[in-house]
This record gives structure tokens, sequence and C-alpha cells, in this order.
């Protein structure tokens, strides 16, 4: 065996609910920022796909508790929909939407799989967009109400609690790109919703050690290493910029209470810096994580001589078609000319992984860190009733590679959840871009083993390979 994991290692799978749950609108759920948003620009996604019906999860989980029992599952990282429980973000409990997280955290602690819950995974309650969204103090406070009543509820079974999933994410196309609700181009509004979001983490965190509850909580971000196209002193400092932007405007506040220098200068310059207030807010002792999720797909490659400020993301699968993000003046984005790409544009570099797992046990040497999210989109086929999928396994393979080399390294990783369990929902991609374990039939919805979940399944019973 080439890497064999520590005993107690997370051999998991990450779903999140708008992706996967289906039912929205049954038992008293509330319309999400995603419904409305895909309803009035439904040219945003692939194909016109919606995520009403998803995989069904809210109905199939009995069955998909059971696929992750059979595959050897040890954990599964989902989320929560807020306004399955709040519809209106706040106000009273909805019953039957409560009702359905006890039965799936019923089935998943019988089965022996342990929750790893994410409170926020970009669902936000339209009644709280329509009163100014993450701009508006008023979400903060419904956010971290929100929070005790799941640590109240959910507390006696989930032992592992992430507050916001990938807040860089959705502030960037939430709120600079378009892409995302609520589809706006203002970096003013950028800056302030994440504050925003950096103020209900902090409050989440320190509502749950209030509380008691026994467990961890800590968020999960995206992270991106960023290397510099050249040696060349321009190329090196646009690639400090964009690292203090795209990672550290977040990671910076939560493991060392203060954001990234080159980010404020940047902010400054645009006159859309936070406040002492905000600044104070985001950056709150109270926020510290007790473990930081790390969310991982592929590097980012900065040249200085951006031109133009851009943006784009290969929604159509189309080999060749490259994605781009580009600050004029500051950075922009280039193709690694060595590098192996998905058909979405997305490089294959697993020894990223291992650069951030290094890179974030250097900043916090005593910080528990869990990849949640690592995997490859693909456009799967069925193959005389099998999906073959050699590409996924050596991509999981390597990237668990890398992660066995930190962990040798004295980096502290816990677990590691593939994106994802089934295929499900993938914001602008639709449902193109497969991620799954499990191929999901759109016209039946029937789950079936692709051949890389018979090979998690051998790699997490035998905990390596």
């Amino acid at each position: 065996m080439e890497c064999r994991f520590p005993e107690g290692f997370v051999w998991g799978a990450a779903t999140a609910a708008l992706q996967v749950e289906g039912a929205l609108d049954e038992d008293g759920r509330g319309p999400s920022v995603w419904e409305v948003f895909l309803r009035e620009r439904p040219g945003r996604v692939f194909g016109g796909a919606t995520p009403a019906v998803a995989c069904d999860h809210y109905h199939r989980f009995a069955e998909d508790v059971r696929l992750m029992r059979e595959f050897g599952l040890t954990g599964y990282r989902l989320s929560i929909a807020w306004p399955r429980l709040f519809p209106q973000g706040d106000g009273p409990l909805n019953e039957p939407g409560a009702a359905f997280y006890h039965r799936l955290f019923d089935a998943l602690t019988a089965a022996g799989i342990e929750p790893n819950v994410t409170l926020f995974h970009w669902d936000l309650p339209q009644a709280l967009a329509d009163r100014g969204g993450w701009e508006n103090p008023a979400t903060v406070r419904a956010f971290v109400q929100y929070a005790e009543t799941c640590y109240r509820l959910f507390g006696d079974r989930v032992r592992r609690w992430s507050t916001l999933n990938e807040p860089s994410w959705m502030t960037l196309h939430g709120w600079l790109t378009g892409l995302h609700p609520p589809g706006r181009r203002d970096p003013a509004a950028a800056a302030r919703v994440s504050t925003a979001l950096l103020a209900a983490h902090a409050g989440a965190v320190q509502t749950f050690r209030q509380s008691g509850i026994p467990g961890a909580i800590g968020i999960v971000l995206n992270l991106s290493p960023v290397l510099p196209a050249t040696e060349r002193p321009e190329d090196v400092a646009a690639a400090r910029l964009a690292d203090a932007i795209l990672n550290r405007w977040f990671s910076d506040p939560v493991l060392h209470g203060a954001f990234p220098d080159e980010g404020l200068a940047l902010c400054r310059d645009f006159g859309i810096a936070p406040s002492p207030d905000e600044t104070a807010r985001a950056t709150s002792p109270a926020g510290r994580p007790d473990f930081l999720g790390v969310n991982y797909y592929y590097p980012t490659h900065v040249a200085a001589d951006a031109t133009a400020t851009a943006y784009h993301l290969n929604t159509s699968g189309a080999r060749g078609e490259d994605c781009a993000l580009a600050l004029a003046g500051r950075f922009r984005s280039v193709r690694n000319p060595a590098g192996r790409y998905t058909d979405w544009g997305w490089e294959i570099f697993p020894d990223g992984l291992y650069l951030l797992l290094k890179n974030v046990h250097t900043q916090a040497p005593a910080l528990p860190l869990y990849v949640t999210e690592n995997g490859i989109g693909l456009a799967d086929r069925l193959v005389d009733g099998e999906v073959h999928d050699p590409e996924r396994i050596a991509f999981v393979r390597g990237h668990l590679a890398a992660v066995h080399r930190a962990i040798g390294e004295g980096v502290p990783v816990r677990g590691y959840y593939l994106w994802s369990l089934l295929d499900n929902f993938s914001w602008s991609n639709g449902y193109r871009k497969r991620y799954g374990l499990f191929h999901v039939d759109r016209a039946t919805l029937r789950r079936l083993p692709k051949d890389s979940a018979s090979w998690y399944r051998d790699v997490a019973r035998a905990n390596g390979f």
C-alpha cells in the first residue's frame, strides 16, 4: 500500500441542499434567491436547468444513506436549507422542514456515518434578499438566530459544523461577475457583503460556543494557490495581490484577525475599504475556527499585464474554452502551457492541494484541516448500463496522494470529502457537468454507482491505497 491514512481519517462525500434536495415547494419551504434568480434570468444556467427536482434527495435520502454505507463512507458533508427551516429567513420555525433533517440525521446516525453540516451554502431566503440581503445587518442577525436553532435542534447528532461555504466564490459571482444571485456588478456592495459574511460567521461561532453543545465549528473556504506566470517582479507582485483578493480576504480575518494589507490597499484605491466598525466585526476574535474546511479544484496562474477587467467561466464543457479573470492594471489569469485541463478549463494540479494544506498549516500549526470539497466535473456517459470514469479515479488518487504527503509532513488533515456524492445541480453548469460517485438518470433519478464509487469504497475500507 502506497498511502495509508491515520486511524479515524474520515472518508466522505459532499453535497449541498439546493443542489440535491429538490422539493422546493413542499412542506412549507420558502423560496431562496436561486429560484427567483433562475426564473428571472433563465439564460444564466446551461440548458436552462433548475434545481426544482435536483436529485430528489428530500424523498430519496434513505436510499442515499444506504448507498453511502454500502460504499464505505464514514462521513457525509451536507448543508441545511435555511429557507426550509425559516421560509421568511427569520420568525417562526417551519416544523415540517425541521422534521426532514431529523429524519436524515437519524438515518445517518443509525448507519454510522458522521454528518458534517454547513449552515449556509448560498441559498439565502428570498424574503431576506427582498429586505437588502447581506447588505442589511438584519440578515446577519437572522443568520445567527438560524444557526442557534440548528445547534439546538440537531446538536445531539451533529458534532461538526461549518458556518459558511465559499464566501469568496459567492461574493465574486453575486456582486462582481453577476453570474450568481443577486446578479450584480458592484464592487462597493461586494466589499460590504464580504464583511457582513465574516461578521455572520463570527456571530455563529460565538453562539455555538456559548451554547455548550459538544463538537467543533469552522468555516469552509475555496482556496486556489496563486502562482506567478514568470519570476519577473511584476508578476510575483501581481500574484501576491491576486492571492490577497481570491484567498486571503477571507482566510486572514478568520485565521489572523486582520484583512490582508494588499487587499486593503486595493480597496482604498477604489474607495471601498471597510469602515473601522465593519473591520472590527469581520475580524472579531470570536470567529476563530476550531477547524478549517478547504475546497480545492484548480490553481491560478497570474501575470501583471492586464489591460482590461474581465471574467469568463466555461459552462459549456467545450474543450479549449478558457476561463478568465482579470483586473485592469493589476493582474490577469493565464493558462499554464504545461498544464492538463478539464473540458471546463480547470487545470488538474494535485500538488496545488499539497501547497494549500502546507501553507495553511504554516499559518495556523495547531488547526485541524478537512478537505471538504475536491473532485472533477466530467461529461460522464452511460455505456451498456455502466459509467466508466478512469479520469475521476486518477484525479482523486492524485489528490489523495497529495493529502497523504501533507499528513506525512505533519499537517493535521482529518478527512476528505469528495465532491460529490451524486450528479447534482451544478449551478451555472446545470446538469451537464457531472461530479458524482453515483450517476443520476435525469429521467428516472435512478442512482448508479460509477467505477469511481467502487474504487473509492475499496480505498475507504482499506484506509488507503
